[in-house]
């Protein structure tokens, strides 16, 4: 380290090349320093300066030499503040530029998707002085659960489909103690689709579907929920069950519709519960010994299923799934089965929807034009993830 003594001679240095300089360091006897990059400890001063033949160097000088310490402040002329300008101008361009890349190349989608939805609808009907009958007087409950978990990873040929759907109702016909509550409906349903692409763009492929129906519920004679009338149980979990098991070809063209063609599928039916399956409601077959059987295996023939699934600016939301199924070993056409659910939702605010909700269910041996159809519209929460 250098310490000042001569500060004349360093002024001398200095001053040679004050316009380089930034800063003053005032000496004591009317001297001064140009100098820039001033650091102050308790003894001294350090700083760096200009040589006579215009180098760079570091010295310093001790404090009780240093009469006062001025730092040079620059000011921005216009030409600056243009430059400035430029560089702005330029910042935003590279930002725009990251931008457009970013626009270009998306982040990959995610290869799970999940979704949930929750509906509610409360009921009530309530007549006095009815002219054509009695007095009405009912309050009723429908909830649904739609769960989805579906897999689909770009450039992969193998993905999943796994839905998982629920509808249940309740009505209370009479507001006193003796009107009891009534199950109106209690239906668990699940749809599982496994396939693999026969080429890298999926559009055909093989594929196994696997659909399942049940109760969740124990209802008892009358569809009570507790056992009023002392007959026992008439239906709940697994009793009964419904197993459909398809292996196919599916067709996937563009994004919403899919085909799956089986040349062959069966069905699993039975009844868990030993009480239910004695009263013969489900299975009327009697096995050797004389008793309502608890199983039966069904071969169902070709099974033709169409999933339909779009979405309009994000305020529409459709999901349909029909099927269809018919034996060829035994008479086409006269003892297959048709099964539907169609699932449409308009927007409101946000997650919030209204939705209107219908199952269509027909058994073709009986009556092919006249199935059974029920449909529901509930304010429903929505989320995917």
């Amino acid at each position: 380290m250098k310490t000042i003594i001569f500060s004349t001679a360093l002024f001398l240095c200095t001053g040679l090349n004050g316009n380089a300089q930034t800063d003053t360091i005032y000496i004591k006897g009317n001297q001064q320093i140009l100098c820039s990059h001033i650091k102050e400890t308790a003894e001294q001063y350090s700083f760096n300066y200009l040589t006579a033949d215009n180098k760079k160097a570091k010295s310093s000088i001790l404090k009780w030499l240093v009469d006062s310490v001025k730092y040079f402040v620059p000011v921005m002329d216009s030409n600056a503040t243009v430059k400035t300008k430029k560089r702005a101008k330029l910042s935003k361009e590279k930002k725009g530029e990251k931008e457009e890349v970013k626009a270009d190349n998306p982040p990959a989608e995610k290869a799970w998707k999940f979704t949930t939805a929750f509906g509610i609808n409360l009921g009530n009907i309530l007549e006095f002085n009815n002219t054509s009958g009695p007095d009405k007087k009912s309050l009723s409950l429908n909830t649904t659960i739609d769960l989805g978990a579906n897999y689909k990873k770009e450039g992969k040929r193998f993905e999943m489909t796994n839905e998982l759907h629920y509808q249940f109702g309740l009505e209370k016909e009479d507001y006193t103690s003796g009107g009891h509550i009534q199950r109106l409906q209690d239906e668990l349903t699940s749809l599982h689709d496994l396939s693999k692409g026969m080429d890298k763009k999926n559009k055909w492929n093989f594929n196994l579907i696997l659909k399942t129906a049940t109760s969740l519920i124990t209802v008892y004679d009358g569809n009570y929920f507790k056992n009023y009338t002392n007959l026992g149980p008439i239906q709940g979990f697994a009793s009964p069950y419904d197993v459909n098991i398809a292996p196919g070809i599916k067709y996937e063209s563009g994004k919403y519709l899919r085909i799956s063609l089986s040349p062959y599928s069966f069905r699993l039916y039975g009844v868990q519960n030993k009480e239910i399956a004695a009263k013969g409601k489900f299975i009327t077959e009697l096995d050797l010994s004389g008793k309502y059987k608890n199983f039966q295996f069904t071969r169902l023939g070709a099974e033709l299923n169409l999933w339909y699934d779009r979405k309009f600016k994000q305020w529409l939301e459709l999901q349909y799934r029909l099927s269809f199924s018919s034996d060829y070993f035994a008479n086409f056409g006269k003892n297959g089965l048709m099964d539907g659910l169609f699932i449409t939702k308009i927007r409101i605010i946000k997650d919030i929807y209204l939705t209107h909700r219908a199952t269509i269910k027909s058994n073709l041996a009986v009556n092919f034009w006249k199935p059974f159809y029920s449909q529901l519209v509930l304010l429903s929460y929505t989320k995917s993830f």
